[in-house]
């Protein structure tokens, strides 16, 4: 898998895991398909499915490559919170038990006013027993991010705002797992016993241990109440200088694409 997911040591207040990138390569092919619109075929991979490769014609590759160009002038900043989201999304899927989880599909306009990624967790009779709200953030300033943009948006959730949109792609989720009667299991939901919050951001070279990562995290659990540290899913990337990173993996992903059309098309 490209990402390596090193649990949170013991933290009475989060849970989560520390991401390295181990093969950044690997890593872009992946992400070039999810650009391709090819989601299901990534979910495959990562469920270790070995699936073959869907074919696509050169205007699918301009379209996707597109979004991957910062223009003279405009601000990086849509094009790496996209770029972060997908890499979010795989990363959660690494992390989820295949057989039980459904995830929303990752985005792909910049800056969707939508959540940021949900994913829902069946029991052994599939039925709803989990609901993960992510909130991901691409950012070289992630403590204010988190404070100013995050913790506001956990607190609206936790204090039941925005439920008919949850309860619209949760539905969605459902159908998309077969589950009988969504609309039923919908209206039974109680909420803040089967919802968690999963926060994954982009940190320094100083949040990827203690006490800078408790410290990033600080105020996690006022944001979102209760003993059970489950529910507050933290997960960290760390780089030393954010920008220039994304913009080389934003190559990767464009030569991946050029890559895999090539394979594809054969």
């Amino acid at each position: 898998m490209p990402i390596q997911l090193a649990p949170i040591p013991d933290n009475p207040l989060i849970s989560g895991y520390i991401w390295t990138l181990k093969s950044e390569d690997h890593l872009a092919c992946l992400v070039a398909r999810v650009y391709l619109g090819h989601y299901l075929h990534v979910e495959n991979i990562l469920a270790k499915l070995n699936p073959k490769a869907p074919s696509f014609g050169g205007a699918a590759a301009k379209e996707a490559k597109a979004k991957l160009v910062v223009k003279a002038g405009e601000d990086p900043w849509h094009r790496d919170g996209l770029l972060f989201q997908a890499i979010s999304w795989v990363a959660a899927h690494q992390a989820a038990d295949p057989t039980s989880s459904v995830f929303s599909l990752p985005h792909q306009i910049p800056a969707h006013k939508g959540f940021d990624g949900l994913q829902i967790q069946l029991d052994n009779q599939r039925k709803l027993s989990g609901l993960v709200i992510s909130e991901d953030k691409a950012t070289d300033n992630p403590r204010k991010t988190i404070t100013q943009d995050v913790w506001p948006e956990i607190r609206l959730l936790t204090a039941g705002k925005r439920q008919t949109e949850l309860m619209q792609e949760t539905t969605a989720l459902l159908q998309r797992a077969h589950v009988a009667d969504p609309d039923q299991v919908i209206e039974g939901i109680v909420w803040k016993r089967i919802r968690s919050f999963r926060v994954s951001i982009t940190g320094g070279p100083d949040h990827n241990a203690d006490p800078g990562l408790s410290k990033l995290f600080k105020g996690y659990d006022l944001a979102a109440p209760g003993k059970d540290a489950a529910k507050r899913r933290a997960e960290v990337v760390c780089f030393p200088d954010l920008r220039p990173w994304m913009s080389q993996f934003a190559a990767k992903v464009r030569k991946a694409i050029d890559t895999e059309k090539s394979r594809a098309n054969v």
